[in-house]
């Protein structure tokens, strides 16, 4: 673990923790400043932090504590300072500068109880909200830096533990990582998780941050193994659903995973090859189900709206004038791309730009706070697309990749085939998925499709942050293949087009990790689809469905969301065999020690 952050000598360095989970906290009311108690699960949430970090020597290094004055956060930093082994008692200072937002006379509702736009002003632009008879963000902010200053002048060079709230620590954090206030619900803290941030003050009097950093050393797969396989249960008889969690651990590395807000992004376009009659159905349907869509009655915004999803459409490149008042994103890069049969599907510049669509999309739900992103698609003639881009990518036979997408057979099957084989003849192709004779970039380009390549701009742009990737069906999946693709190839180009292929593979491990595949489609290439980033990843990847399921829109994705909150929720709350008091019998023998593992 990180038992101290490396600073300058002034610097004080400071535990910041936020308090465990509420009642108020699990139903999705707004606290503030009501006195709420912890839950006994939030106690429990702040013993396994208080046995980790005192296990690491971390809280032995505390010379001082502040805390709200809330019950909540105080009994946090007591049970901390209590954890404590062999250590004088240490006086809890309560600083009334360090309380929670002040929702006003809003306090104790769910944002569903506010008028009408407020809590959609509150989810894009936070700071722009003064809540009735409380305050802004602005204002807390103000507040806490005003104890942040006390705090560092008061101990300079030391070790002190602060205990407080989700919203103030989250504008701390965001001070002290220097990222935009637009970023204010990237930032991720969950109940009882700590981080270290080293101050100074400045010639103003005020602090200044010189780091911010997890307080516990980073979760690896045998960490996270170790963690699970010490809950209240045989080894591995929760199969897919223990691996999930192991994954969802290390990529948000904590052991107290959470997956709450989810969206499903739909990328809509249409595609020049439909002249070539590929589909059951007219271009037409492309412009009618983005409406669809719009109006909520598609299939997609139904298992959303069970699931408790968020839907955000997205038109990269429909053929059709939606209005400018449709609730959707408008991103439209042109309409529709080009008959891959005899051009190009797109430009190098219209390529450059779905991938920022994509990459935009990513960065609006990372800002909402949104922890998976789904990828689903609409668009007439896609399924010909994303066949044509499969076959060039692996270098693998029509015959292996196309599939009767809307429902096409017999006749019609055999012309969509001959249609892909025909776009290889006139663009050439790969031999398998290694093979850089035409760059995976130039791939997407030629044989892809506006959709496609926003997707795949998605699974880009998400690198850069601890979010789930969801692929839907063989569209999306066609489209990450895509992106693990250039992201290899690009990582090879960084280090002067040397074929480094144990760094290649490094790099697109780690994209890898944020992938996770929803459910297995009927249509015909998604197998081979799966396979090939099964060995790009180094591992088989099962999807978490088998529905016989082929809609797209993202609804497959959709479908798997709740089992991802489950294995995130086995992961946080399901207790071990030492806190339930459960015998362990043979399991301690079979589960053994993990080397720098330490037991909550």
């Amino acid at each position: 673990m990180s038992a101290s952050p490396r600073v300058a000598e002034s610097g004080t360095r400071i535990l910041l923790v936020r308090h465990g989970e509420t009642a108020h906290n699990a139903a999705g009311r707004c606290q503030g400043r009501l006195d709420v108690p912890m839950s006994a699960r939030g106690e429990m949430q702040i013993r396994r932090l208080a046995a980790r970090l005192e296990a690491s020597g971390v809280l032995r290094q505390l010379s001082a504590a502040y805390t709200s004055p809330l019950t909540r956060s105080w009994r946090a930093a007591q049970m901390l300072m209590d954890a404590r082994v062999d250590e004088h008692a240490t006086v809890i200072v309560e600083d009334d500068d360090l309380v929670e937002l002040d929702y006003g006379s809003w306090q104790g509702t769910t944002p569903s109880e506010w008028p009408p736009g407020a809590h959609r002003q509150w989810q894009l632009d936070p700071w722009s909200m003064t809540f009735p008879e409380g305050e802004s963000l602005a204002a807390m902010r103000t507040r806490a830096h005003r104890a942040l200053a006390r705090i560092t002048a008061a101990h300079p060079g030391q070790s002190v533990l602060v205990s407080a709230h989700g919203h103030i620590n989250r504008v701390i954090l965001l001070d002290a990582l220097r990222h935009s206030p637009l970023d204010f619900w990237s930032i991720r803290q969950h109940n009882a998780e700590a981080w270290w941030i080293v101050c100074t003050l400045n010639a103003d009097g005020l602090p200044e941050f010189l780091s911010a950093e997890r307080a516990e050393a980073p979760v690896t797969e045998a960490t996270a193994q170790h963690a699970i396989d010490g809950k209240t249960k045989p080894l591995g008889a929760l199969g897919v659903l223990e691996s999930t969690a192991v994954r969802l651990a290390r990529l948000q590395q904590t052991l107290s995973p959470r997956i709450e807000a989810a969206r499903i992004c739909v990328f809509g376009a249409d595609h020049g090859v439909t002249a070539e009659g590929v589909s059951a159905y007219p271009r037409a349907v492309t412009a009618e189900m983005m409406r669809n869509f719009a109006r909520g009655g598609a299939a997609i915004n139904v298992l959303a709206r069970a699931n408790a999803l968020d839907v955000e459409v997205i038109d990269v490149g429909v053929d059709a004038d939606l209005p400018a008042d449709m609730d959707i994103q408008h991103a439209r890069v042109r309409r529709g791309s080009r008959n891959l049969l005899h051009e190009g599907a797109l430009s190098a510049g219209e390529l450059d730009a779905a991938l920022a669509v994509g990459a935009e999309a990513v960065q609006r739900a990372v800002r909402a706070g949104v922890d998976v992103i789904g990828l689903g698609e609409m668009g007439i003639g896609n399924t010909t697309a994303a066949a044509a881009l499969l076959s060039v990518l692996t270098g693998q036979p029509s015959s292996r990749t196309v599939g009767s997408g809307t429902g096409v057979h017999g006749e019609t099957l055999a012309h969509k085939r001959a249609v892909v084989d025909g776009a290889l003849a006139r663009h050439g192709t790969r031999t398998t998925i290694d093979d850089r004779a035409i760059s995976a970039r130039e791939c997407l380009r030629r044989l892809g499709g506006l959709e496609l390549a926003a997707m795949a701009g998605a699974a880009l742009a998400a690198k850069r942050h601890p979010v789930v990737i969801l692929a839907d069906g063989f569209i999306s999946t066609v489209s990450v293949l895509a992106a693990i693709c250039i992201d290899r190839e690009t990582a090879g180009d960084a280090h002067d087009g040397e074929h480094d292929s144990a760094h290649m593979d490094g790099r697109a491990t780690a994209l890898m990790d944020q992938i996770f595949l929803s459910h297995r489609s009927t249509e015909t290439g998604h197998a081979l689809a799966i396979d090939a980033l099964s060995m790009l990843a180094g591992r088989t990847l099962r999807p978490l469905l088998d529905l016989d399921m082929r809609l797209g829109e993202g609804t497959g994705a959709a479908l798997a969301v709740p089992l991802l909150r489950s294995a995130a929720a086995i992961m946080t709350d399901m207790a071990t065999f030492s806190e339930a008091g459960v015998s362990t019998g043979d399991h301690e023998a079979a589960h053994g020690a993990t080397p720098g593992a330490t037991s909550p």
